[in-house]
């Protein structure tokens, strides 16, 4: 929880101290119409991957923390489900050895019962022949 404390700490400070580009492009320009970027090319299945690695890039210092918290959640998650597998085997097998015990518990409980009838009857038999 600490490293995850520090690691949001670390990247609003720094989103805190950077100045937004945007306003420096803007505050240069005394143009009246904007200059937009040239068009970029179409995207097809294999320029993909080097159209997100570009993107990556282009981003600076955001894209090396998306990549690196990318990878840190990934790493996380694979922990995690190596460990929801491992509670989830201790759950079934603590499951079936309550499943057995609670049947060891039922099996007593309805002999008890048997000898609690049989005990009654004999009390009622032995009141009937006194009174």
């Amino acid at each position: 929880m600490k490293k995850i404390l520090i690691v949001f700490g670390l990247l609003i400070g720094t989103f805190a101290w950077a100045e937004p580009h945007s306003l420096d492009v803007i505050a240069q320009n005394n143009s009246p119409h904007p200059t937009y970027p040239p068009a970029q090319h179409k995207s097809t299945v294999d320029t993909a991957v080097d159209d997100v690695l570009n993107l990556i890039l282009n981003q600076g210092f955001a894209g090396a923390i998306i990549v690196v918290l990318l990878g840190w959640t990934w790493k996380e998650s694979k922990a995690n489900r190596a460990t929801q597998k491992e509670h989830f085997e201790k759950f079934v097998e603590i499951s079936q050895e309550c499943s057995g015990h609670m049947a060891a518990v039922s099996a007593r409980l309805e002999n008890i019962e048997r000898e609690l009838e049989q005990a009654k009857q004999l009390e009622m038999i032995t009141a009937t022949r006194k009174g």
